[in-house]
């Protein structure tokens, strides 16, 4: 998020240059060029522009430092929260077909996190501690769970949970791939399990990333083998748009 700021900032102190830009070339445009007065305006102009741009850049850096320099959950920081779109369309592939798929925004303020799920496919159900994103509708037997749970763990840092939650998979499913170190979806670890080759065989696949403080946000993918491409892509694109806001004030 503080990047995003960084970003915004930057990009103000940008449009302020280029406006200033335009206006100086219509006054330009309507003078004599081969009057003295347009040369002498031209030079007035050259030095003026100098420190108009110098002064646009100085005042975002200004405006850069003061940001990072307010600690963690003032209004400014709270305010970032309303960036976000209620809903968007993102691009995902599907079974090797690009498709856009509406968005919607769940921000959770008391675990600090934003994401971005598939409204017409998926619901999202909170409960203590945790949040599901499951199926709108409940699918039928002999269909296994599809569901994204996302939890945090404010005790343990990504590195100490991965291997507990390797263990934990252990204990329900066959076959449990070693803990793989990922930058995407997120950052952080990434363990696969599966039971059995059938078609309906029960498939897990958990990304362990920062809170950005001490501990750690799980986000746990749940399908079946058939549903790998579908649901289980799905969920994958879903886990990009999974973003942790940061500490909040105390």
């Amino acid at each position: 998020m503080d990047q995003k700021l960084k970003q915004r900032l930057l990009e103000q102190s940008d449009a302020s240059i280029g406006l200033k830009d335009e206006i100086w070339g219509r006054l330009e445009s309507q003078l004599d060029a081969t009057s003295p007065q347009a040369a002498s305006y031209k030079a007035k102009r050259k030095s003026s522009k100098w420190m108009k741009t110098t002064t646009g850049i100085a005042a975002a850096a200004i405006a850069l430092v003061a940001f990072l320099a307010l600690p963690p959950g003032t209004a400014l920081m709270k305010s970032v929260q309303s960036w976000f779109a209620p809903e968007k369309k993102i691009e995902i592939s599907v079974e090797g077909q690009k498709e856009q798929t509406n968005g919607q925004v769940h921000v959770d303020e008391e675990s600090r996190y934003a994401i971005y799920y598939d409204k017409d496919r998926y619901k999202l159900i909170p409960d203590e501690g945790k949040d599901t994103i499951t199926t709108i509708e409940e699918l039928p037997a002999p269909y296994p769970q599809v569901s994204l749970t996302i939890e945090q763990d404010v005790k343990q840092t990504p590195e100490q949970l991965a291997n507990q939650v390797a263990a934990q998979l252990a204990e329900r499913f066959s076959k449990v791939d070693a803990v793989e170190r990922v930058s995407s979806p997120v950052d952080g670890y990434r363990i696969h399990a599966i039971n059995g080759n059938d078609r309906l065989s029960e498939v897990a696949t958990v990304y362990v990333t920062s809170n950005k403080l001490k501990g750690s946000f799980v986000l746990s993918l749940e399908y079946f083998l058939e549903a790998a491409e579908g649901h289980g892509a799905r969920f994958e694109q879903t886990v990009k748009q999974f973003e942790v806001l940061g500490p909040s004030e105390q």
